[in-house]
């Protein structure tokens, strides 16, 4: 199945750039990507590989929206993170600058963390916030990190500044799905998680092509929590040849009339894998 997969992928991509206007970096290749993250997907070294994990309705979306976004596991600018029977993926710091340096309104673009005892200090421009010092020092290197920024330099030479304090950080942590990767690499996440806000004004506003932006903030949500289950099988009907399942005969029941049994089954089908798994993952694709 996991071939199948890899292929349909392939061919569908194929298709979305003879067809849709899909347009992917000149020295990125989709064939390579793909088998790149296979090869981690099928890893079983450490336990059960993610293929197994995982439905493949979900390793399909997962493959095919790191291709459309022109990312590979071979250069560290992705992970998959398993939730529950979904496989998700998840955009590193090197993924998101590839991303953003992609985008034809964007010239530049780099984050970095203040940490306790930096020199630091914000202003304002023309009523825009800016960094007006930042001076870090090697002995402040293993402090706690106190905040990051990042920069944007858009076509017209303009440094877009976005600041987050490590408040804002842990908040937005908090509606992540997998958090133990936040503790493990923090300055790599704390990064990313500022650029990613920076991003999304860029991102809108590109007038690249809707399916490069489409899977870009796909990616994002996906990695957090959500109010309603998403659906991950929808348009993956010419990709993978699979029965749909059948419904559960509790589906048709209100919210309100839901058992706490089921509610309690519908948590545990969807719990998050443990952090000690997460750690391991992390620190198998940082490795390779």
């Amino acid at each position: 199945m996991a071939n199948e997969i890899v292929a349909s992928v392939n061919n569908r991509i194929t298709e979305m750039q003879k067809n849709e206007g899909l347009k992917l970096p000149a020295n990125y290749s989709p064939s390579n990507a793909l088998n790149s993250a296979w090869l981690t997907l099928s890893d079983n070294s450490k336990g059960p590989s993610l293929l197994d994990k995982t439905s493949p309705q979900s390793q399909a979306k997962a493959l095919l929206n790191m291709v459309i976004q022109g990312l590979s596991p071979a250069k560290n600018q992705v992970y998959f993170i398993p939730y529950g029977k979904d496989l998700t993926l998840m955009r590193s710091y090197f993924g998101s600058l590839a991303i953003l340096k992609r985008l034809d309104n964007v010239q530049d673009v780099w984050a970095e963390v203040v940490r306790e005892g930096d020199k630091f200090q914000i202003g304002s421009d023309r009523g825009r916030t800016v960094v007006k010092v930042f001076e870090p020092r090697i002995e402040n290197q293993d402090n706690d990190i106190a905040a990051a920024f990042a920069v944007i330099v858009d076509n017209n030479g303009v440094e877009n500044f976005t600041i987050m304090t490590k408040k804002q950080i842990d908040q937005s942590w908090s509606h992540a799905k997998t958090k133990k990767v936040q503790q493990e690499f923090p300055e790599e996440m704390a990064k990313r998680t500022v650029l990613n806000r920076a991003a999304k004004f860029f991102i809108n506003s590109s007038s690249d092509n809707d399916l490069l932006l489409g899977a870009v903030n796909e990616t994002t949500a996906d990695e957090y929590d959500n109010a309603e289950p998403k659906d991950v099988t929808p348009n993956f009907d010419d990709l993978i040849d699979s029965k749909p399942k059948e419904e559960p005969k509790h589906a048709a029941n209100t919210k309100e009339t839901k058992s706490k049994e089921t509610d309690q089954a519908d948590r545990t089908e969807h719990r998050p894998v443990t952090d000690k798994e997460v750690a391991n993952l992390f620190q198998n694709q940082a490795n390779k």
